[in-house]
């Protein structure tokens, strides 16, 4: 990944250089604005449209010195406002002045007939928490998370609308702060169409990496399988004789008890109803479930047509349980 990100930048970096050199090649007046050859890149919204990632436009500017060029002053006194050393300038080749301008910087430089303007797209996570599912943008390109998995849409422009609900993020990501936890998944689904409404996690919990042996939840064998969804394959884990499931199996099979049909959980909006929760499952089951691991408490919790689910690292019940209450009566 490491190599193929560097070939990238150089290829990048390779191209912008030609491309300067190249519309320098022509005489002309006032400078040249390049933009880029793709399109601006679709964002990231929550169920109710708040943006979660967003795309801002960027401008470098450059200025290129010319083989036997004469400074004015005018010259001087700019490359000196953005480098403050003007003793050291080649004699022929091309400077970078700044990486980032204003828009009122643009709307002067441009005007010059010896500084290029680069424009170019950042991607931005509105909210960092949320960065290990999200994904990485290189280049216009994603290269992990929710970024990679939906990136031929995302390239064209076209926003993904995810099922996530940023007002009980936000809820849920205070309460963290305020207790200082650390080593927590906690996520919140709509039983009836599988969504997931709140997700968080530690960010070196890596919720899709921590599996639990089977045998700890007293389920059986043959009600557990692997299975595709938003994310791609979350497969069962065979380790000896012993099988491993993480958080997505549990989220899985409980709701498929509810609902006594096949679903499967999704980050994406969707208004279709899949289940008509059972009333009976209720009738017959705790309200809650509480699995204790030694360091780690795994706490499933039904609230009206919502189920929780946290594993925490915590030193007792009583704090476990306190925090599960807490987050609870956001739903």
């Amino acid at each position: 990944m490491q190599k193929k990100e560097a070939f990238l930048g150089f290829l990048v970096t390779f191209v912008i250089l030609t491309t300067i050199l190249l519309n320098f090649s022509i005489k002309k007046s006032g400078g040249r604005l390049i933009t880029p050859n793709y399109v601006k890149r679709g964002y990231i919204f929550d169920r109710n449209i708040n943006p979660i990632v967003v795309t801002l436009e960027n401008y470098k500017a450059y200025y290129v010195i010319k083989e036997n060029f004469l400074f004015n002053f005018q010259d001087l006194s700019l490359i000196k406002t953005y480098l403050g050393n003007i003793l050291s300038l080649p004699k022929k080749g091309i400077i970078l002045l700044s990486e980032k301008l204003s828009l009122d910087e643009v709307e002067i430089l441009k005007k010059d007939e010896n500084i290029i303007i680069e424009k170019d797209f950042k991607r931005k996570i509105l909210y960092p928490y949320l960065k290990n599912i999200i994904g990485e943008v290189v280049y216009n390109e994603g290269i992990s998370g929710l970024e990679k998995i939906f990136d031929d849409l995302l390239k064209c422009g076209k926003p993904l609308i995810l099922s996530l609900d940023l007002n009980l993020e936000k809820k849920i990501y205070n309460t963290i702060q305020e207790l200082n936890l650390k080593n927590y998944i906690i996520t919140v689904f709509n039983i009836e169409t599988g969504e997931v409404l709140g997700y968080l996690e530690d960010e070196n919990a890596k919720i899709f990496e921590i599996y639990y042996p089977l045998t700890f939840f007293e389920i059986p064998e043959n009600e557990i399988k692997g299975f595709n969804w938003t994310l791609g394959i979350n497969p069962i884990i065979i380790d000896g004789k012993e099988k491993k499931i993480n958080i997505w199996h549990l989220a899985k099979w409980y709701m498929e008890k509810i609902c006594n049909s096949n679903i499967s959980p999704t980050l994406i909006y969707t208004k279709s109803q899949k289940c008509k929760p059972s009333s009976e499952f209720f009738e017959n089951s705790n309200n809650a479930h509480i699995y204790n691991l030694g360091n780690i408490i795994i706490t499933i919790v039904f609230k009206k047509d919502k189920l929780f689910i946290s594993s925490l690292q915590v030193s007792s019940l009583e704090l476990n349980q306190y925090i599960v209450d807490k987050i609870i009566s956001f739903l």
